[in-house]
Order: structure tokens, then sequence, then C-alpha cells
């Protein structure tokens, strides 16, 4: 139950974070298209903040990617432990066959 719940978060995680650099990236192209209608201190200006959303967008992608990185491992984990449950309950099931078994023998 965990591991779904750490699962869900990591790929939610993921999504926020990949949405977050898709709308930084569009504002970085937004400034950058005005850099002609710009003079002067607001040319200075508007490059700074599009050199920040560049950094922001970069920033943005590298922590979707491990959110992706981290929701796969979790993801891993969680079919890890699937396949122990279901181990589990067939080696539970083989037990109560030769109990049964062995009833019917005694």
């Amino acid at each position: 139950m965990q591991s779904v719940a750490a699962a869900s978060e990591a790929e939610a995680t993921r999504a926020r974070l990949f949405g977050v650099a898709e709308r930084t990236r569009s504002l970085a192209a937004h400034y950058a298209q005005r850099e002609g209608d710009i003079v002067g201190a607001d040319l200075r200006s508007g490059k700074a903040m599009g050199d920040q959303l560049q950094r922001l967008t970069e920033l943005s992608e590298r922590q979707a990617e491990e959110a992706e990185l981290q929701s796969q491992a979790k993801r891993e984990v969680l079919a890890q432990s699937d396949m122990r449950l279901r181990k589990a309950k067939e080696s539970r099931r083989d037990l109560v066959r030769q109990i049964v078994a062995s009833l019917e023998k005694g």
C-alpha cells in the first residue's frame, strides 16, 4: 500500500515538475521574442530575465528527470513487493494442500 502511494506521489511530482518546465520554457520564448521590441536598460533586464528563465527551465527539467527516475524506482519496488506477495500466497496455498493431504492420509 505504501509502495503504491509512494509511486503515485513520485509520478505526480514528476508531472508537476514537467509542467513547470514547460511553462518556464514558454515564458522564456516569450521574452526572447520581445527582445526586438525592447531598448537600452529594458534590453539588459529582458536578457537577464530570459537567462534566468533558461536556467530555471534547465533546473525544472533536471528535477522532472530525477522525479521520473524516483518514480521508476518506486514502481520497481512495487512490482517486487507484488511478486513477493504472490509467492507468499502460493506458498500458503501449497502448505494448506500439504496439510489437507496429510490429514486425509492420517
